[in-house]
């Protein structure tokens, strides 16, 4: 949730709220300042994050031009916080060739707590495509396409050469049984048990 869609829930539980119609008059007025404020003067981290994900959920997408135009902060402030251009953080955090408006779910994790993750889920998920990997991904894990671009590529198969992976052969896992020469009711009750 941005600091913009929390004020303005807190505008409606406030208008909800069992206390005068004085005081709610007050405290809506105030936090529809601060929401006129947004985004605050001092870009920290966190406010450059809130700032870009606003801006994705109003706009869709972040132009590098955006930067420029007063909502967003600008290039030299993207550099010092967070050491690489303008360009490199819209494109590792917020990249334009989503086709949904989503915010950077990690933004705190460093580049190689991400591959880590994308590892991880591989293998648990024994990932047979590209397809397969995103619709099976645990909800807390990276996308595989967030895993190659932090690592700079944006191909499935240069990601997998990158980390020596490779996909998992299609194929169910087979049940091993054992044939005993026992009636054919004893086999039923031994297979509805799973001996």
């Amino acid at each position: 949730m941005t600091r913009k869609q929390a004020l303005a829930k807190a505008i409606e539980i406030t208008r909800a709220a069992s206390i005068s119609e004085i005081e709610k008059e007050e405290i809506s007025a105030a936090l529809n300042l601060c929401i006129s404020e947004l985004p605050f003067a001092k870009w920290t981290r966190e406010a450059i994050f809130d700032a870009c994900n606003q801006f994705v959920l109003e706009h869709g997408r972040i132009r590098l031009r955006d930067f420029d135009e007063g909502e967003l902060p600008s290039h030299p402030t993207i550099k010092n916080r967070f050491g690489m251009t303008a360009r490199e953080f819209r494109d590792t955090f917020y990249p334009l060739h989503t086709n949904t408006p989503q915010t950077s779910l990690y933004r705190d994790f460093n580049r190689e707590d991400v591959i880590k993750m994308f590892i991880a889920e591989f293998h648990r998920i024994k990932a047979r495509s590209q397809v397969d990997y995103n619709k099976r991904r645990g909800e807390n894990v990276p996308t595989w396409i967030t895993a190659a671009r932090a690592i700079g590529c944006d191909r499935w198969s240069d990601l997998l050469k990158s980390e020596g992976l490779s996909v998992y052969k299609q194929g169910r896992e087979r049940e091993t049984f054992i044939v005993e020469s026992t009636s054919n009711i004893e086999r039923q009750i031994k297979s509805i048990a799973g001996d």
